[in-house]
Formats: structure tokens, C-alpha cells, sequence
């Protein structure tokens, strides 16, 4: 695992990483996998879930106002909202793959 690359995509999460996410899953347009497409949305809705959880702590957070603390505090709502989608059953990847499904064979 590269930390780089970890804490780049963290930070990304921070600046917009969650817009830009969505519009590359908007990309994939009706030819895309499903299964892959709901999954996404599911990672990156719970991510949000995460991050609103945690603003409720305050300007602190977990980790401060010191430096680089947005960038620990963007890494941990990523890992917590990936625990949430893959690890607890909300189903949300299955409905929206159900609703991908339907739109691509035309039964809206």
C-alpha cells in the first residue's frame, strides 16, 4: 500500500474528491457494469454518511486544527464510509443495481 496514494485520495475527499467521484460514475454511462456502478455509490454515499457523522464532533474532530488534520480526517471518513458499504448490510448497491438494471432493459 502506498501511503502517497493513500493520503492523496483522503485529501481529494476534502476538496471535492466526492463530486468529482460521482461525475466519473455518471461517466460510465448505460453501457457500465451494474454491479460495479452501484457498489461505487454505495462507497461513496456511506463516505458522506461519514463525514456528516463526524462534523457533528465539532471543528476538531478526531484529530485537531493542527496541521494536516483535514487530510487524517478525509482518510478517515473514506475508510469509514468503505467499512460501512462493505462491512454492514445496507443494501443500497442492491437497489441501485436493480434500478440500473431496469433503465438498461428499457422498464423505467
Amino acid at each position: 500500500m502506498n501511503p502517497m496514494k493513500e493520503l492523496g485520495s483522503a485529501m481529494s475527499y476534502q476538496t471535492g474528491g466526492v463530486d468529482r467521484a460521482m461525475a466519473r460514475l455518471s461517466a460510465l454511462g448505460d453501457a457500465s457494469d451494474p454491479t460495479a456502478a452501484s457498489e461505487m455509490f454505495e462507497v461513496h454515499l456511506a463516505t458522506m454518511l461519514a463525514k456528516e457523522a463526524r462534523s457533528s464532533l465539532g471543528d476538531g474532530g478526531f484529530f485537531g486544527k493542527g496541521p494536516g488534520s483535514d487530510i487524517f480526517n478525509g482518510w478517515l471518513d473514506k475508510h469509514v464510509g468503505e467499512a460501512l458499504a462493505k462491512g454492514w448490510d445496507l443494501d443500497i448497491a442492491g437497489m441501485v443495481r436493480t434500478s440500473i438494471i431496469d433503465k438498461q432493459a428499457g422498464i423505467n
